[in-house]
């Protein structure tokens, strides 16, 4: 189930008395208010700055960089906080195997005090680093409220790394070490190169569900062909190119497909036209 996370944030007494006696109506401001209000901001900026005494160099843009540096950027931010534009809640949803204190390390709130010193962009970027999180908005609701919207990949296969065994999306990324038992659904895997492999194979072993049901584990073998660890120890060679064809061969010929019934076996389908038995244990 997703969850919803909010943080409230830590102003000052006066800006919170500004907000307590901000009225219903201007919460609820339409979309063409905001907008308004946007186009306005360089013009508070300025005025806000004025108010300061702080001096201002025509800068480009309204920011918080371009308006003032040190002790200056404190007292703008403080002036902005008691005008409306004070940050005082996020709300993140979507998330369910992201931790909140991961989200909020990458919004990195206790730098950011104003609506007008966050950057959306960068904080964006930031969410999109985390191994679970797949994509990422952000939205301004003004006077202080910022929503972060998340959605997260998923869990596709496990590869097991030695004794770590590890949750991985279609594309080969790693998403989280997870303990041996869990996910019993998904498909293992092992070998250099596994992750990123895994999708194709495993979207040709749908074609050959009879293969498909009774694999326990795919090997990477030097990062070009896979080996099927299958149950009863029946173990299947496949070609570094051409699984599929040498699988439709082999389920095609009555005498081959018997093979599938032995125990501790390998077959080796690398050859063209060609079947290779030896025991599953000689390597």
């Amino acid at each position: 189930m997703q969850q919803i996370a909010t943080k409230f944030v830590r102003t000052t007494k006066a800006a919170t008395a500004g907000r307590r006696s901000t009225s219903k109506a201007r919460r609820r401001q339409t979309r063409s208010v905001i907008s308004l209000r946007s186009l306005a901001l360089g013009s508070i900026l300025v005025a806000c700055a004025v108010a300061a005494g702080i001096t201002l160099e025509r800068p480009t843009e309204p920011t918080m960089e371009s308006l003032a540096a040190g002790g200056e950027r404190t007292r703008l931010e403080q002036i902005l906080a008691i005008a409306g534009f004070g940050l005082d809640e996020v709300v993140v949803t979507g998330h369910r195997f992201t931790s909140d204190s991961d989200i909020f390390d990458r919004l990195d709130l206790d730098a950011v005090r104003t609506m007008v010193a966050f950057d959306g962009a960068a904080t964006r970027a930031r969410l999109l680093e985390l191994p679970w999180i797949a994509t990422a908005s952000i939205t301004r609701a003004y006077p202080g409220r910022i929503t972060v919207a998340v959605t997260e990949r998923t869990p596709y296969a496990v590869w097991v790394d030695g004794e770590r065994s590890i949750l991985v999306d279609a594309t080969g990324r790693h998403l989280s070490p997870i303990r041996p038992t869990d996910m019993p659904h998904l498909m293992r895997m092992t070998g250099e190169g596994a992750p990123q492999a895994a999708r194709a194979l495993f979207d040709t072993l749908a074609y050959f569900p009879e293969i498909a049901s009774r694999l326990q584990t795919a090997v990477r073998i030097t990062g070009r062909r896979w080996s099927l660890q299958l149950t009863r120890g029946l173990t299947l060679e496949l070609p570094s190119e051409g699984e599929a064809t040498a699988l439709a061969e082999l389920l095609a010929d009555p005498a081959a497909r018997q093979l599938l019934d032995r125990e501790n076996t390998a077959i080796d389908l690398r050859a063209k036209n060609r079947l290779a038995l030896r025991l599953a244990q000689e390597g």
